[in-house]
């Protein structure tokens, strides 16, 4: 088996947000996505169980962190009042994180 390239990690995660309601943002060497959903338990549930297999889905190439908006800490309740769930992964490869801005540029 060939490891995938830039590109087709570039374009799995831009099919996984698209597919589960995400938009994704790429940065120098972050990766935030965002999920707007209606301020009910259910839905930041939904969204808290799908935020981990958009970010895994991007190599890591230096140290960095998962962080945000999920269960685990205070951010929850942002989530909740503002209806928006979002999170981080720093430290992502840079080559698929320009993969992914050049997605963006092609028309």
């Amino acid at each position: 088996m060939t490891k995938p390239t830039s590109k087709e990690i570039a374009l799995e995660i831009k099919s996984t947000c698209n597919r589960l309601g995400w938009t994704y943002e790429a940065r120098a060497t972050t990766l935030v996505i965002r999920k707007s959903f209606n301020s009910t338990k259910e839905a930041f549930v939904i969204a808290d169980s799908e935020y981990y297999g958009i970010l895994s889905l991007i190599p890591s190439t230096s140290a960095g962190s998962i962080f945000g908006t999920d269960g685990g800490g205070v951010g929850a309740l942002a989530a909740m009042k503002s209806g928006v769930f979002e999170m981080k992964k720093t430290g992502c490869s840079k080559r698929v994180l320009s993969a992914l801005n050049k997605l963006d540029t092609i028309k």
